[in-house]
């Protein structure tokens, strides 16, 4: 009888207790056709190219004004087959997440390379100095990520597809500011994929069972225990 006690209490506490996915209620998301030369610096995906006045198919600075590509989503995953760099409508036809209130100023069949994108939105954050929060990214080529003031992730360069991991330490938030700047450049691989998922699709940490799952096993184990205490009385 201790054990399955000890066993209802240990089930109760972890189905009430929180299981932490960070996720992101509502992205914007801005893409801008721009030069091989800005795509390739190593300064690509950062505020300054966006800053710079040749940003914008080499005409301009790149503003929410002037995006080639403009929609809301929930979630950042951008993994095309192969994870090739193709045109921007396969690109974005890769997205894990659906795509709302899409607009694409250019043609479909416009390249991917170069391109330079940036994601705004706000998102839930636990990090402190003592407790670090990480947020993990597949990306080929350069990307930043800035949240709540933050620079979580500094990797603005062309690379190969690789993982990058940043650590979030200013505070918890449950409506924290994020801006996700990311750049598509040299040909070959293009992929952007982050654990900064949509709430509706946020799956519990591996390992960790579902809070509904943990509930229906702890009634389960109420109800043998009830069972049990009453044959003995």
């Amino acid at each position: 009888m201790p054990k399955l006690l000890g066993a209802l209490i240990v089930l109760l506490t972890m189905a009430m207790g929180p299981v932490t996915v960070a996720h992101a209620d509502f992205i914007t998301g801005y893409g801008w056709v721009t030069t091989e030369a800005i795509a390739s610096s190593g300064i690509a995906a950062t505020a300054a190219s966006l800053a710079l006045s040749t940003c914008s198919h080499g005409t301009a600075a790149c503003t929410t004004g002037n995006a080639d590509v403009t929609f809301t989503t929930t979630g950042i995953n951008f993994s095309p087959p192969g994870l090739a760099s193709t045109t921007i409508a396969t690109w974005l036809t890769s997205s894990a997440f659906p795509l709302s209130g899409l607009v694409i100023n250019v043609p479909g069949t416009t390249p991917l390379d170069p391109t330079i994108w940036e994601f705004v939105g706000n998102t839930q954050v636990t990090g402190t100095p003592g407790s670090p929060q990480s947020f993990t990214f597949q990306h080929d080529d350069g990307m930043t990520f800035v949240v709540n003031g933050q620079t979580v992730v500094n990797a603005p360069a062309p690379t190969g597809p690789v993982v990058t991991t940043g650590a979030y330490t200013g505070g918890a938030s449950t409506n924290a500011p994020f801006t996700l700047i990311y750049s598509e450049c040299c040909g070959g691989s293009a992929v952007l994929n982050t654990n900064l998922v949509g709430p509706g699709t946020a799956p519990p940490p591996t390992g960790v069972p579902e809070p509904a799952t943990m509930l229906l096993l702890a009634s389960g184990l109420a109800g043998i225990f009830a069972l049990r205490y009453r044959k003995q009385v």
